[in-house]
């Protein structure tokens, strides 16, 4: 173990296991037990759940980090349907700056999650926090699209900028991205970072339940197919599952014995349905609603290929989990996806919002060599995308800001 062990403060509204399981909430669950690990010390700020979530979040981070719970914002907002924005746009900056007057504990570094870091920001721009400040940017969706929620997010957008511009470092989730995020921050591209997201790649392969999978696909009229696609996410427009569907339409003659495996549930999933019967696919599709690990991982485990036919993207980490099975990914160029996918190499890419491209990906698909693609996959997985080694690139970025002089 290395003797630099630094005393990290992460500031996160959220955070698994206190507040589910999403895309966020693990990844800053999976840094602090990473940090502690490679020998940092670590306090944990995140809002106070619910007493069963606190529970079993104080037994997760026991011998990972000193928990520090901090009360939502006063407004009732948020668990609302409709009220997201409005909780985000208010309930948020009042929780971060509630954090940053009760933060006691000295610190060597603090490192902040999106929002969460509003509070302290405005105290380094006072002058008032003298330590090294890195702010990981999480999807940043709310600087994308348009119309009435874009609007809505007008000081979200702003929040953010203050923070970019207080920090020393902005970590960067894929190196696509750097651009993108340095336009929307207003900051230069140099004190910008690139350190993924990641995922255990043993831990899926070692979850699959092939049986129980199996046993779905039966049920579900397609166990006899010559090639699965599976696709698996939240069924809400951006991730294009209507697209696919179309698509496997058009290029349904072409595809040879196939079906579509759809895993997962959400808004859009009457639409989804109604765009598969559209396309005249429905014998050929399984809808399997939500499953638990071990079938989920069961079915990456079975399938031919995973395809992601999503509009824009974040990180991804489904995709890291399908290539950790060795599973050949069809996907497209939206967000973090080309810093995964190798076109021609461990999958294939297409151009987003395409549905001539997605049939024309389709028709590759199954000519390619999926098992040398999945392959590939798999080492770019191992090589690039664990958590251990993502633990060690912020140990190393802690010790480069603290070595240097601040800014």
């Amino acid at each position: 173990m290395s003797d630099f062990r630094p005393k990290v403060a992460v500031i996160s509204r959220r955070v698994a296991p206190a507040h589910g399981p999403g895309g966020l909430e693990t990844a800053v669950r999976e840094q602090v037990h990473e940090l502690a690990k490679a020998g940092a010390r670590v306090d944990l700020w995140t809002e106070t759940p619910e007493p069963a979530r606190q529970r079993a979040a104080e037994a997760d981070f026991e011998d990972a980090a000193t928990l520090h719970w901090v009360a939502p914002g006063p407004l009732p907002l948020g668990g609302m349907r409709g009220t997201v924005v409005l909780d985000r746009i208010t309930n948020y900056p009042i929780w971060a700056r509630r954090v940053a007057k009760t933060m006691a504990p000295p610190a060597d570094v603090i490192h902040v999650h999106g929002l969460a870091g509003l509070g302290v920001a405005e105290r380094r721009a006072r002058g008032a926090q003298t330590v090294p400040l890195v702010l990981t940017a999480h999807g940043m969706e709310e600087f994308l699209g348009r119309g009435l929620k874009h609007l809505m997010y007008g000081p979200f957008r702003a929040g953010m900028r203050r923070i970019g511009a207080a920090v020393d470092r902005v970590v960067v989730t894929d190196r696509v991205l750097m651009p993108v995020v340095a336009g929307a921050l207003g900051i230069s591209a140099d004190r910008t970072c690139v350190i993924p997201n990641a995922i255990h790649p043993e831990a899926g392969p070692q979850t699959a339940d092939v049986g129980k999978a199996r046993a779905t696909l039966v049920a579900g009229g397609q166990g006899e197919r010559e090639c699965i696609f599976v696709s698996l996410g939240r069924f809400e427009a951006n991730k294009g599952f209507d697209l696919l569907a179309e698509a496997l339409g058009d290029a349904k003659d072409e595809l040879g014995d196939w079906a579509w495996v759809l895993v997962g549930d959400g808004p859009q999933r009457s639409a989804i349905e109604a765009a598969v019967v559209a396309a005249g696919i429905a014998d050929r599709v399984l809808f399997t609603g939500r499953v638990d690990d071990e079938t989920k991982h069961g079915l990456l485990a079975t399938a031919d290929w995973f395809v992601h036919p999503t509009r824009f993207e974040g990180s991804s980490l489904v995709t890291l989990e399908a290539m950790a099975h060795g599973l050949p990914v069809l996907g497209t160029r939206a967000g973090g996806l080309p810093d995964k996918i190798e076109d021609g190499r461990s999958g294939l890419l297409v151009e987003p919002s395409s549905v001539e491209a997605l049939a024309v990906g389709l028709c590759a698909a199954v000519h390619a060599p999926k098992a040398e693609f999945g392959s590939r996959g798999r080492m770019i997985v191992g090589r690039d995308f664990s958590w251990e080694r993502v633990g060690i690139a912020f140990m190393d970025l802690y010790r480069e800001l603290c070595a240097a002089p601040l800014r």
